[in-house]
C-alpha cells in the first residue's frame, strides 16, 4: 500500500508504530483493524551522582529493576486512503504515573495523497532529528542503545503533520516532513501560546550516504508561558531510560536544561553512512531562545527573563552487526551552554557503549554502559547550576524487549 512505502522512508516511521511489531499484528474485520504491541523491562546498576547534585539523595543508589513499559497499538483502515493509528501505553519515564494508568501516548488520523504524500492530524512528532534511533516507552527496538542521546530534540504535540517520499534519478531518494502544532501535548487555548513550526528533509544516495537537515521554531508570547515550567518540551528532551534514587523518572534530569522553548529556533544537520553491517552517523546543531529561565539554566522554573539562552550540540555514533543476531554500538554526544552571561566550564557530555542480541525477530536483549559529565555551567539537569566542579554519573543498564 502507498502508506507502507511512505513510512519506510520518512522519519515518521521511526517512532512507536514502527518499533511495535506492526508486521506481526493480529488482524480483524478482514484486515481493516490490526492490533500489535510491545513490552520492555530494564534493570540498572545503582547510578550514583557524584559532585554538586541537585538532589543530594541521588549520591547513593542500589541496583534495581525499573518499572515495566507496555504499549498496545491499534491501526484501523477506514477507507482506501484514510486510516487511524493509536498507541495506548504506560510510559513511566515520561508520564511518571504512579497509578499505572494506560494513556493515549500517540495517535493520528492519516490521509494518503497521490505521489507518496501524506497528512496526519493529531499528535505530531516535533523534532529536528533525522535518521531517528530512539526509545519511547516500550517502543525501543529501533534504538541500538538502552538510553537516548544527550542532545535529542524531540517531543509530541497537537497539530498537523505533512510528509512525503520521492525517488529521484540514479536510485536517490528524498524525504521531507513539516509540522504545524500547538505547543502542548494536551489542549491549550491560553492566550499567547502561538504555534510551533517544523521542517525537515533528507537526501539518501544509493551508495548508502545520506544527508539531513531539520529546523524548528517555537512562538510563545511571554505571558503565554508564565506559570508554566517550559514553552515547548522539544529543547529539553523526552523522558530517558536512566533513573536516579531520588529524582522522578519524568524529570528530564539527564538532559541539558538550557533553552526553555519560549521564542526559540533550533536547527540540526546530519550525515549518515549505512552499508552492509556498518552504520556511522554524525550531527551538529544549535538551539537558542530570546528568553531564559529567571533562575538560570539547569532546572525547570515558571518565571522567565528576556535574556538569550543558547546551546551548541553535536553527536557521533556507530553500529556494527557482528552477525544476524549480535551487534555492538557506541555513541558520544556533547552540548555547550552559550547563553548570555555564562562563562567558565559549560559542557555536558555523554558516552554510551552498547551491545544487542536478537533472540528472534521479535525479541531483543540490550546492554549498555553510560557515563555523563556535567560542568559547572553546563545546564545539566543533575548538577546545581554554578556549583564548582559540576557532577558526573555512570552506570550499567540491561533491557529486554518484545514486539507482538
Amino acid at each position: 500500500m502507498k502508506r507502507t512505502q511512505i513510512s519506510k522512508h520518512v522519519v515518521a516511521a521511526l517512532i512507536a508504530m514502527s518499533a511495535s511489531g506492526v508486521a506481526n499484528a493480529a488482524e480483524f474485520m478482514d484486515g481493516k483493524i490490526k492490533i500489535s504491541g510491545a513490552a520492555m523491562q530494564a534493570w540498572q546498576s545503582g547510578i550514583d551522582v557524584d559532585g554538586a547534585a541537585v538532589n543530594p539523595a541521588d549520591a547513593d543508589a542500589d541496583s534495581a529493576f525499573q518499572r515495566m513499559r507496555f504499549a498496545l497499538n491499534i491501526n484501523a483502515q477506514v477507507a482506501e486512503n484514510v486510516s487511524v493509528f493509536a498507541e495506548l501505553a504506560e510510559e513511566p519515564n515520561d508520564w511518571n504515573n504512579g497509578s499505572a494508568a494506560i494513556s493515549q501516548d500517540l495517535a493520528w488520523i492519516q490521509f494518503d495523497l497521490p505521489n507518496n504524500i501524506g497528512i496526519r492530524l493529531g499528535n505530531v512528532i516535533s523534532t529536528t532529528m533525522n535518521f531517528i534511533r530512539y526509545s519511547d516507552g516500550a517502543a525501543v527496538q529501533s534504538n541500538p542503545f538502552v538510553g537516548n542521546g544527550l542532545v535529542d530534540m524531540i517531543t509530541a504535540e497537537e497539530g498537523l503533520w505533512a510528509y512525503g517520499s520521492h525517488n529521484l534519478e540514479s536510485g536517490t531518494n528524498m524525504t521531507w516532513d513539516a509540522v504545524l502544532a500547538t505547543p502542548d501535548f494536551f489542549t491549550d487555548f491560553s492566550p499567547g501560546h502561538g504555534y510551533n513550526l517544523g521542517l525537515r528533509g533528507t537526501l539518501n544516495l544509493n551508495n548508502g550516504l545520506s544527508f539531513g537537515v531539520g529546523t524548528f521554531k517555537t512562538n510563545h508570547d511571554l505571558e503565554g508561558v508564565v506559570g508554566k515550567p517550559f514553552g515547548s518540551l522539544i529543547a529539553i528532551g523526552d523522558g530517558d531510560n536512566y533513573q536516579f534514587a531520588n529524582t522522578a523518572p519524568s524529570a528530564r534530569a539527564t538532559h541539558p536544561l538550557i533553552v526553555p522553548g519560549v521564542d526559540a529556533f533550533i536547527w540540526q544537520a546530519d550525515v549518515q553512512y549505512k552499508a552492509g553491517n556498518f552504520l556511522l552517523h554524525a550531527l551538529y546543531g544549535e538551539a537558542e531562545d530570546d528568553y531564559s529561565w529567571a533562575g538560570g539554566e539547569g532546572s525547570l522554573q515558571t518565571s522567565y527573563i528576556e535574556e538569550k539562552s543558547k546551546m551548541e550540540f553535536w553527536s557521533v555514533e556507530g553500529k556494527v552487526d557482528l552477525s544476524n543476531s549480535l551487534y555492538l554500538a557506541a555513541r558520544y554526544a556533547e552540548s555547550t551552554n552559550k547563553s548570555t552571561g555564562v562563562s567558565g566550564p559549560s559542557d555536558a557530555t555523554r558516552l554510551q557503549l552498547g551491545a544487542g542480541f536478537w533472540l528472534n525477530d521479535a525479541t531483543l536483549f540490550k546492554a549498555e554502559y553510560v557515563k555523563q559529565e556535567e560542568d559547572q555551567f553546563s545546564g545539566g539537569g543533575a548538577t546545581i547550576f554554578g556549583a564548582a566542579g559540576g557532577t558526573e554519573w555512570d552506570g550499567f543498564i540491561m533491557e529486554a524487549s518484545v514486539t507482538f
